[in-house]
């Protein structure tokens, strides 16, 4: 009988050289081209102070670095503000990586982002930018995160922990009645302010500069549901009516804290100019941390 060519002996010695081959191009392939870029991303507060209240603008800053051997490309940052927090503008944008398509983060976002940066090994990209707080008092955190095209997911920063502080948030408004008079005639003026914070505002103050022709002349009735202790009254004749010692409860529910204040001004009999005369208001509490001014309002016509 005679023998095949190949024998059963060759057949293993080929197969072997195959997967060999095989093996060896598999290896060689997954070696080839870039790899999976790696990033680092920190998160901070450069005023160090980490306890704000409603209303207060924050200044955050965000670090990206390529910390890798391949470069990154495509990257984005995105801030994951609390979420009663918004962001208002960036302050600065920084670092060494190369910014290929610019993305400005929106206004009023609770997440903004940026991009689009590439980055070579060892490039960073900064961004400071500015944020306003709001919410409950409590305690929240806050992260970044940065991705691109070339990384695997997305990279997050470390947290950061948030402290918001009850505080008073004012608000005033001014009017008069009547809004015509004559030399000699009184007229009412009404300040209303309005405290539609978390906290109560103390030590409130309010100062009313009367237009030159007139003089305080008493009358004053104070409504609302907030206190006073030790204030003073101005004098009669003042120009410059001066009144302290308030405190504006915070608002409750949906209705804030209320201070009415109406007092009375004449105008004087040797006023001889007719026209068209404004007042203005400032009102200042918790040691003037609270300031609201108003300019030109709450205009009289003298005829």
């Amino acid at each position: 009988m005679s023998r095949s060519l190949m024998g059963p002996s060759r057949v293993p010695r080929v197969l072997c050289s195959v997967v060999l081959a095989a093996l060896l191009g598999g290896l060689a392939a997954a070696g080839c081209g870039g790899g999976v870029a790696s990033l680092s991303v920190k998160l901070g507060l450069p005023s160090g102070v980490s306890s704000v209240a409603p209303g207060d603008s924050v200044e955050f800053v965000i670090t990206v670095k390529d910390t890798g051997s391949q470069g990154t490309s495509g990257l984005t940052i995105t801030a994951g503000l609390p979420a009663d927090f918004r962001y208002t503008d960036t302050v600065s944008l920084t670092g060494s990586g190369v910014r290929t398509n610019p993305v400005e983060a929106q206004g009023n976002s609770q997440q903004p982002t940026w991009g689009v940066w590439v980055l070579s090994p060892g490039d960073d990209v900064a961004i400071t930018f500015d944020a306003l707080a709001g919410g409950s008092p409590g305690s929240y955190s806050m992260t970044a995160s940065a991705s691109g095209s070339t990384t695997n997911g997305s990279t997050q920063s470390n947290a950061l922990a948030l402290k918001l502080s009850q505080a008073p948030l004012l608000s005033a408004s001014v009017s008069v009645s009547p809004s015509q008079a004559v030399p000699g005639e009184d007229v009412t003026y009404q300040v209303t302010v309005l405290n539609s914070g978390t906290g109560p505002a103390d030590e409130v103050s309010i100062t009313v500069t009367l237009p030159p022709v007139f003089i305080y002349d008493d009358g004053i009735v104070i409504r609302g549901d907030s206190g006073r202790s030790g204030g003073t009254n101005p004098v009669e004749g003042t120009e410059l009516p001066y009144f302290d010692g308030f405190e504006v409860p915070p608002q409750s529910g949906a209705t804030p804290g209320e201070l009415i204040l109406k007092f009375d001004a004449q105008v004087l009999s040797s006023a001889g100019a007719q026209g068209t005369y404004p007042c203005g208001v400032q009102v200042l509490g918790d040691a003037g941390l609270e300031r609201v001014e108003i300019a030109d309002s709450a205009p009289v016509q003298i005829t």
